[in-house]
């Protein structure tokens, strides 16, 4: 949950996030954004090895408690192809503990029963799933004055074949490039409102929740 929100992924991108496309160690730590997972009920499920469009194959810049989040989650093995971010087994005759392909399902049933649980001070919004975590990234960078290309390009927005865009014209974006300066400057905003969050978060967590609800 921490990464979606600091990241502004599609369930899909975070899913077929791939090690090989994790690198903590630069100056400015990003993940790239390739192979996604996709659900689609009576057509099945699967990976496909790129996104729907050009614009969902970007880097996008990690903050500090985003890295920390996503090197929990880190596998074992050295193997560069193995899911970052998996379920966690115990149905279906795999052993409890065991990395299993993350479910769209699963995940949103975790996110609606967090919000139930919050019910009493997010009852004033209209919370449906994940997907909510995307709004509020988008939202947090406009607030802290992030130009809307840069934030376009780190969703991964395709852009519109008619008209201007907010910001200038399609032809224009081919000339502007997000800047390391930019990166750090959105990293920070993120930091900042990632860190106001978690700090919200176990200020109303209900007391009686015990140790396995908090690492959920």
């Amino acid at each position: 949950m921490l990464t979606l929100l600091g990241t502004g992924l599609r369930f899909g991108e975070l899913a077929g996030l791939r090690r090989c496309r994790v690198h903590l160690d630069r100056p400015i730590p990003v993940l790239e954004v390739g192979p996604t997972r996709y659900q689609a009920g009576q057509f099945g499920s699967g990976f496909k090895p790129r996104p729907k469009s050009d614009a969902g194959i970007r880097e996008v810049p990690l903050a500090p408690l985003v890295v920390e989040a996503i090197r929990r989650r880190l596998p074992p093995e050295a193997d560069g192809d193995a899911l970052v971010f998996t379920g966690p087994g115990g149905g279906n005759g795999v052993p409890a503990g065991a990395r299993t392909t993350l479910s769209r399902d699963n995940l949103r049933r975790l996110y609606q029963h967090a919000a139930h649980r919050a019910r009493t001070d997010l009852a004033h919004l209209r919370l449906r799933g994940p997907h909510d975590l995307r709004h509020s990234f988008s939202t947090w960078l406009e607030d802290e004055g992030i130009p809307a290309r840069v934030i376009d390009e780190l969703m991964g927005h395709q852009r519109s074949r008619h008209g201007e865009l907010e910001g200038g014209s399609r032809i224009g974006a081919r000339y502007r490039h997000t800047t390391p300066l930019m990166a750090a400057r959105v990293v920070q905003a993120l930091d900042q409102r990632l860190t106001l969050a978690l700090q919200v978060a176990e200020a109303i967590t209900p007391a009686e929740l015990d140790r396995t609800d908090r690492v959920f």
